[in-house]
């Protein structure tokens, strides 16, 4: 099955010698998301929720259906609790605005992590003129220190903001025990889930968090578009984040109403033909099977570890025994933006720099790494090749 795969993603066609490591960023796009869109914006474009010709209501329905699909795919317990947003990060931005307006409390902490992209920290400072921040540590190994986490939730904590899974090392959150501390102080969650949802299967009923975003371009779809999971009671007490179109039952000149449900999250018009496309890559992986992509990219990153271990220049930010798809590393004596340079003269793309995640950075007193990331696309001769020109960049480097 994976053997054909790469013919899925046309870039590939222009460029067959590309060797993408960089999923973790944005994943490259599949044929028939490409195609969803192209047909929609050419044969089946109107907008929609607002018109009764038939254009317009075929393409209500299907994008409603696109909705009930991502609803499906994460098993959340109905699509009514899914929210579109133009990013995950928006999504979070949403939530941190909300709950400023109708939950915070002067004083009251947010309780956050060293492992987080700044999308999940920068929402928070926004609002910090009514909320303390505390930050949990990160172990040695790059993972969250549970110990920690737990003895620093308590009465104050009004909210958990934490990563499934980390875009630094790919180290994957467990939340058994934090739900139990959390719903002792009924503390409500949201999980930052844009590198878990591509690659593990997800099930929102048994996860059970208050709030979880995701993005559709980590997920071979098109950018522009987030996921916000809330929870009904939620979605009843909090107002609207934004408003305009779409999201109103009645206006007058000094006031207005609005709906009720996700529709109030969602003002103006929405983004129609990105939705279309993200039920399409959704299908894409339906049909591979999650669980089948998530043994080929966990395989796969085993095996580029294992090889890099073997390198005593080479610095591994992570074990490797609960995390996945994911790779950072230095070379000693090498900056990482110099690596990456010259493996790109190879064809080999990843990514280097802070990765959006300066305290993690920080933690390790380091102002950046090189990170490979690994995809539905990769194979094991593209690890062997990598594993080879990092060997090559090493002699010209240190020569």
């Amino acid at each position: 099955m994976f053997d054909n795969i790469k013919k899925r993603f046309p870039v590939f066609e222009k460029k067959p010698e590309l060797v993408f490591f960089d999923t973790a960023a944005s994943a490259l796009k599949v044929d028939s998301m490409i195609n969803a869109i192209t047909e929609c914006y050419a044969y089946e474009y109107a907008n929609i929720h607002r018109g009764i010709y038939d254009l317009s209501a075929k393409l209500t329905k299907r994008y409603e259906e696109s909705r009930s699909n991502v609803s499906k795919f994460i098993n959340s317990p109905s699509s009514n609790n899914i929210i579109f947003t133009k990013s995950a990060t928006e999504g979070i931005n949403l939530v941190s605005s909300c709950l400023s307006e109708d939950y915070f409390k002067d004083g009251d902490e947010v309780l956050v992590t060293s492992l987080e992209h700044h999308a999940n920290l920068v929402p928070w400072h926004l609002v910090s003129k009514k909320i303390k921040i505390i930050s949990t540590d990160i172990t040695s190994k790059g993972e969250l220190d549970y110990s920690d986490l737990l003895e620093k939730i308590n009465s104050k904590t009004k909210l958990l903001a934490i990563t499934h899974m980390s875009n630094v090392t790919g180290s994957i959150t467990s939340f058994e025990e934090i739900k139990i501390k959390a719903n002792k102080f009924n503390i409500p969650i949201l999980i930052d889930g844009c590198q878990y949802v591509p690659h593990k299967k997800i099930n929102i009923k048994h996860l059970d968090p208050d709030f979880y975003v995701f993005s559709a371009h980590k997920l071979y779809g098109p950018s522009g578009l987030g996921i916000l999971y809330m929870k009904d009671k939620w979605i009843d007490k909090l107002g609207p984040y934004q408003g305009g179109g779409s999201m109103i039952k009645n206006v007058e000149i000094d006031s207005s109403t609005y709906l009720d449900g996700f529709q109030k999250f969602e003002a103006g018009t929405p983004p129609i033909a990105e939705v279309i496309g993200l039920s399409a890559s959704l299908d894409f992986i339906n049909e591979v099977g999650i669980d089948k992509i998530y043994e080929y990219e966990n395989n796969l990153t085993q095996y580029a570890y294992d090889q890099i271990k073997r390198d005593n220049d080479i610095i591994v930010y992570g074990d490797f025994k609960n995390q996945t798809s994911i790779i950072s590393f230095n070379l000693n004596g090498v900056h990482f933006n110099d690596l990456a340079m010259l493996l790109d003269k190879k064809n080999i793309a990843i990514r280097t720099g802070h990765h959006c995640a300066q305290p993690f950075m920080k933690c390790f007193n380091i102002s950046g790494n090189a990170r490979m990331s690994v995809g539905i696309y990769n194979t094991i001769d593209e690890i062997d090749y990598f594993i080879k020109s990092l060997n090559d960049v090493k002699i010209i480097l240190k020569s």
